[in-house]
């Protein structure tokens, strides 16, 4: 922990407000398990999962699907560049995560495509058929 110089009361007011800012700076690097809220949409034919991920770069995102589900794991890198006439501050962050999600429907897991506009990630995987038969009209 760090001594307040108690000499200049706005010194030691100047130095609660930093050590409340780098806490603040610290929180924003601790990711919760649900960071990524993501939205599961069964239609008739297709499955269609929606995740937020603001602040992350396409490129950063990678996507594994197989008949179990999918898992999509990724890296957010953040800079700030802080100047002013006391000091001049710049901190880097990263943050990784992964979330595994299983279909709530048998998917035909070569028909999986994903879109990445704006933060937001859109999955939409083809239902298989059903193997338990096909209904049948009675004539």
């Amino acid at each position: 922990m760090r001594r307040l110089n108690r000499n200049n009361q706005t010194d030691v007011f100047d130095q609660m407000q930093k050590m409340f800012e780098e806490m603040q700076q610290m929180g924003k690097n601790i990711v919760p398990s649900n960071s990524m809220p993501i939205d599961i949409k069964e239609e008739d034919t297709q499955i269609v999962i929606t995740a937020d991920l603001p602040g992350i770069q396409k490129e950063d995102i990678s996507l594994k699907a197989d008949e179990e589900g999918l898992v999509i794991t990724g890296e957010g890198r953040e800079e700030i560049k802080e100047e002013n006439e006391k000091y001049i501050r710049r901190e880097r962050s990263a943050r990784k995560f992964q979330r595994k999600i299983q279909w709530p429907a048998p998917v035909k897991t070569e028909s999986v495509n994903a879109n990445y506009k704006e933060g937001v990630l859109e999955i939409k995987a083809e239902k298989q058929e059903d193997s338990n038969g096909h209904n049948i009209e009675i004539q």
